[in-house]
């Protein structure tokens, strides 16, 4: 196999061998550095995230689901929190938006969700910081509709 280098300069040419441009590699330098610190802050906002949640108990009576989840945010963020509770069937029975005011940066709150029948799953589907999160709306099935929210025990 010949070496490119030991051929006559025009050939070397003509066939592409030689020093690569100064100015080309400080470019692709300047680039790989600008996606290291991109994919690095991207990786670090979704590990991060303003909000926190995770559901911790729930129980469940005929007529409503009481559930406790925890939040970890910012003591002065408002945050806004969505819960499900479905049948068997998962078909939905009961769906609150709770809204959370500002206050401590770790919070255990607890809610009682109105069902139209008895409840066998209960989803902390989601919380976001001022305003709700982007998840599933409510999946009841046709002709039923979500009873008014919250339950309270003078309504039984």
């Amino acid at each position: 196999m010949v070496d490119l280098r030991t051929l006559p300069p025009d050939l070397q040419r003509r066939y592409g061998v030689g020093r690569r441009s100064t100015v080309t590699m400080v470019l692709v330098g300047i680039l790989a550095a600008v996606l290291v610190v991109a994919s690095s802050w991207t990786a670090w906002t979704l590990a991060n995230p303003p909000v926190r949640s995770k559901l911790l108990t729930w129980s469940v009576e005929p007529d409503h689901a009481r559930v406790t989840w925890e939040v970890r945010r910012s003591g002065a963020t408002e945050v806004v929190c969505v819960i499900r509770v479905g049948d068997a069937k998962r078909h939905d029975v009961g769906y609150a938006t709770v809204t959370i005011p500002p206050g401590a940066d770790y919070e255990q709150p607890t809610y009682d969700v109105r069902t139209r029948a008895p409840g066998r799953i209960v989803e902390l589907l989601g919380c976001a910081a001022g305003e709700a999160p982007t998840v599933e709306p409510p999946q009841f099935p046709p002709g039923t509709e979500n009873p008014p929210q919250p339950w309270t025990p003078e309504e039984q």
